[in-house]
Order: structure tokens, then C-alpha cells, then sequence
């Protein structure tokens, strides 16, 4: 209840509806050394947010983007006027057991060194699988060097398993299946946009508002390809795009919920806090995606 309370004075519960806004954030990047594609998957994000004015944040992970190549890849990000965050270095579950806490506050510092020269870099931290601890030394560690370093939330709102579609569209582009790739597309499109309603109704349903929205995304072929649809298809619907600076500002940020685990987007956290029930499994696993892709005509084996 206490938290709830808190919830409410520091969010400004409100029962004003406020158009819905969204930033694009984009998460690992990829290493040219072994995707042979990292860099035009790379350009062809950004070519499609400048076409669009669009100004995200890209989070990056040194264990996915290599060495120095990478590096140069992920820089283009702050040359373009988009803002670089810190991903660490190994993408670490901190919900792991065998995941330590000084190794992991090394992965953290690793990251910071990396990153920190690059134009365009922001200190905010966004942690891998979006958790956040397992336990209350891992948690409360972790906020403080945070809080030391004078890092500020890289969190979101919104969470999506592009991950997985994306494995269906390499599979079909490999595969050379048009017909699957047409239909997948689709489906993808209509899985963000159900995803950003169901977190903006956990919203509306708790604060009583709609927050400015932080979509997670990943540097990966599909949204290279279909940004452009992606984008589309939120404005299609009402949504309006904001930078990540602009969004970040909304008090949800600067909360830290009390759970344990900790982790997850923020708006699942608090519809957590306020007992919603029957809450979608936010790691948003592929088992969710198969009635949504038979509907479309993909009959993927599970």
C-alpha cells in the first residue's frame, strides 16, 4: 500500500488523458566480424529515423558489436545526432545466480569506458533482459554505483519480443519465402502495436494516464527492413514520436520500485505493485507469439 501511495504523489495520478508519445530505443548492435551485415542493418535504421526526424537512443553491448569495427559502427548513432547509452560489456543476467555482483559492476565499467568518449553518449544504463536483481545486495548495489557514476534510468515502458520475430524473418529470408516474409510482416507490425496498447491500458488502468512510452527494440535485419512500416503504423494509430530525452523526463523514470526480483519495464512493475492480475509474462516469450502468427497464415512449429 505504501508503495502505491508513493506511486501516486510522485507520478501525479491524473485522470486526464494525454496523447500518446513514444521513443524509439534500440538495444545491443551488432559485430561486422561475424554478421556480415551489421553495417548496412545499422545505416538503414538510421537512414529511416532521419527520414522521419526521428531522434532514439541506441544502448550498446560490447559483446554483441566486437571490437573496434563495431565501435565505429555504433558511433555513427551520436554523429547523426541520436544519443549512445551503456548496454555493458557481456549483456549479464543479473537475475543469474552464478552472475556476481563485483563482475557485474566491472561488466558496468567496462561499458562506460567504452562508450563514454562517443559523441552522442548519455549516462543512462539499461540492463540486459531488463533485469535488475535477484536479490537486495544485487539490486541495491547496482543503484547506487549508478547513483555514484551519475547515471540516470535507461529503462522502458514497452517491451516487445522482436527478438523472435526476427529469427522468423532470417529463416524466411534464407529461405527465400516472400509469401512468409509478407505475412510475418504483417504480423510483426500488428504485435508492436498490440504490445504498446497493452502496456499504455496497464497504464491507464493504474496512474490513470499514458505516459511518455519508451519502446525497447533491438539493432537486428527486421527493423532495418521495416522501421519504416513500424513507424507508420504508430502514427496510424494516434501515436505521436519523441526523442528519448524528451520521454525520460516522465516521472515513471525516476521511480525504483521495492521488488524483488527487480527488473522488467517500469509500467509492468507498477501494474505489478498495484496487483493487476493475470499479467503477461513480460519476457514476452515465443510461446505467446503462436496463435497471433497462425492468424496470420505462419504455422511455425513451437
Amino acid at each position: 500500500m505504501l508503495q502505491k501511495i508513493i506511486l501516486c504523489v510522485c507520478l501525479g495520478l491524473s485522470n486526464i488523458a494525454l496523447a500518446k508519445s513514444l521513443a524509439l530505443s534500440f538495444d545491443d548492435g551488432l559485430d561486422p566480424l561475424i554478421h556480415s551485415q551489421a553495417k548496412q542493418i545499422n545505416n538503414d535504421i538510421l537512414i529511416t529515423l532521419n527520414k522521419y526526424k526521428i531522434d532514439a537512443i541506441v544502448y550498446p553491448s560490447l559483446s554483441k558489436i566486437g571490437g573496434k569495427e563495431g565501435l565505429e559502427i555504433i558511433a555513427e548513432w551520436g554523429k547523426q545526432g541520436h544519443r549512445i547509452g551503456n548496454h555493458g560489456n557481456l549483456h549479464l543476467n543479473l537475475h543469474k545466480n552464478e552472475v556476481n555482483l563485483a563482475d557485474y559492476l566491472k561488466d558496468m565499467q567496462q561499458g562506460h569506458q567504452a562508450f563514454s568518449s562517443l559523441h552522442g553518449f548519455v549516462a543512462r544504463y539499461r540492463f540486459p533482459f531488463l533485469k535488475e536483481g535477484n536479490t537486495l545486495e544485487k539490486r541495491d548495489s547496482v543503484r547506487k554505483w549508478l547513483k555514484t557514476h551519475n547515471y540516470q534510468s535507461g529503462a522502458v515502458s514497452i517491451d516487445a519480443s522482436d527478438w523472435y520475430y526476427n529469427q522468423l524473418f532470417l529463416k524466411f529470408q534464407q529461405e527465400k519465402d516472400q509469401a512468409s516474409l509478407d505475412k510475418l510482416k504483417q504480423a510483426y507490425i500488428f504485435h508492436l502495436l498490440d504490445r504498446a496498447q497493452y502496456y499504455d491500458g496497464l497504464a491507464l488502468q493504474t496512474l490513470g494516464r499514458s505516459p511518455k512510452h519508451i519502446l525497447l527494440l533491438h539493432v537486428r535485419a527486421i527493423n532495418a527492413a521495416w522501421l519504416e512500416n513500424i513507424i507508420d503504423g504508430f502514427k496510424k494509430q494516434g501515436w505521436k514520436f519523441i526523442d528519448s530525452h524528451t520521454a525520460y523526463q516522465d516521472p515513471i523514470y525516476k521511480i525504483q520500485p521495492q521488488t524483488l526480483p527487480a527488473g522488467e519495464s517500469i509500467i509492468w512493475n507498477i501494474a505489478q505493485i498495484y496487483g493487476v492480475e493475470k499479467l503477461r509474462y513480460p519476457a514476452e516469450e515465443a510461446a505467446y507469439e503462436y496463435p497471433l502468427l497462425q492468424k496470420f497464415g505462419l504455422h511455425v512449429m513451437p
